[in-house]
C-alpha cells in the first residue's frame, strides 16, 4: 500500500509521468460498484451480499500490482540510473 501511495504522489507531482490510464480507469469503475447499492449480489444479504464486492476489488488489487511493480522498477532506476533495472521487494 506505501509503494501504490508513492506511485500516485509521484504522478501528482508529476516526477512520474507514465499514466496508467487503464488501471485509473478500473479504480474510478470498481469504486464505483462497490460504493453503488446495485450489484449482482445485493448487499443487504448478510455476509453473501459483499462478495462480489471483495471479488471486484481482489480483482483491482492485483491489476494495481502490475504498474506498481513498474513504478518500483521505474522509482530504483531514478535512485541509481548506472544499475541495471531490478525488480524491487514490494512493501
Amino acid at each position: 500500500m506505501r509503494d501504490l501511495g508513492r506511485m500516485f504522489r509521484a504522478m501528482l507531482k508529476r516526477q512520474y509521468r507514465v499514466v496508467p490510464w487503464l488501471s485509473i480507469g478500473a479504480v474510478v469503475l470498481a469504486l464505483v460498484y462497490v460504493i453503488d447499492p446495485i450489484d449482482f449480489i445485493p448487499d443487504y444479504i448478510p455476509f453473501v451480499g459483499y462478495i462480489d464486492d471483495a471479488v471486484v476489488l481482489g480483482i483491482l488489487w492485483r491489476a494495481l500490482q502490475r504498474d506498481v511493480k513498474k513504478f518500483l522498477i521505474w522509482e530504483e532506476k531514478q535512485r541509481n540510473p548506472s544499475s541495471p533495472p531490478q525488480l524491487p521487494a514490494m512493501n
